[in-house]
């Protein structure tokens, strides 16, 4: 079952214009070559940067792809500045190391996703995809009160979106073609989750064991909180329901 609204066609790749920011000239020529390949239209690259905000100045870019390693330009810093150039340019950093606190802070401020390194080919296509079709993440994060648990909560989201779907898919023919897209949408939170959690897999375990607990306390549906308020309202004597 294919999900077009996770992919990208030839015409939207071609529109693209993509800047790559890689200070290794190897990676950054790898990089450029794949995303050609790809049938992205427009690549520039910078090899700094400081040298990536100076052409912002010259023209619009859909995406960004940028190395994440810490350099003299703070990469917080430097990625609110580049939002401050154009707030709808799709951020992408890439990293050989994409647990590390850092990546996770570009996440929280705006970037859409991360891009591994080493690349292939597949895997350049993968993270350009989720970046530009997938959903944000960080309005999720902000509202937790620790990283686990922002990811478990990000996680559970998309299960309870694909259970939904897949109970509508069951009647109607609409929710059937959306399959696919809450799959996708449950296999990125999932990877997620595992790429970032404190404390690796026992964090995370841990982490979605509390929420688990948590939701168990309460009724999740309107009518299950309506029969909680009504049976807190009955008299003590009477029978029940």
């Amino acid at each position: 079952m294919k999900d077009n609204s996770m992919q990208m066609s030839p015409a939207e790749r071609a529109r693209a214009s993509i800047l790559v920011v890689e200070p290794e000239g190897l990676e950054r020529n790898n990089l450029r070559t794949a995303l050609r390949t790809l049938g992205f239209g427009s690549v520039i690259e910078a090899p700094t940067h400081v040298a990536a905000l100076d052409k912002f100045n010259d023209r619009k870019f859909s995406h960004i792809i940028f190395d994440a390693k810490k350099t003299n330009y703070p990469m917080k810093e430097w990625l609110s500045k580049v939002f401050e150039y154009d707030a709808t340019v799709i951020a992408l950093p890439s990293s050989a190391n994409p647990s590390v606190d850092d990546v996770f802070d570009l996440l929280v401020i705006g970037a859409k996703g991360y891009l591994v390194k080493p690349f292939t080919i597949d895997t350049v296509d993968q993270a350009v995809l989720m970046a530009t079709k997938g959903e944000p993440i960080a309005e999720a994060v902000l509202q937790a009160r620790d990283r686990n648990e922002a990811l478990v909560a990000i996680m559970m989201s998309s299960l309870d979106k694909l259970a939904t779907t897949y109970r509508q898919s069951l009647q109607f023919e609409t929710a059937k073609r959306e399959l696919p897209r809450a799959l996708a949408m449950l296999k990125r939170s999932s990877e997620l989750a595992h790429t970032f959690a404190k404390g690796g897999e026992d964090g995370l375990l841990e982490a979605l064991e509390r929420f688990c607990i948590e939701r168990s306390k309460g009724p999740a549906t309107r009518l299950g909180r309506l029969r909680k308020r009504l049976s807190g309202t009955r008299a003590p004597d009477s029978p029940e329901a």
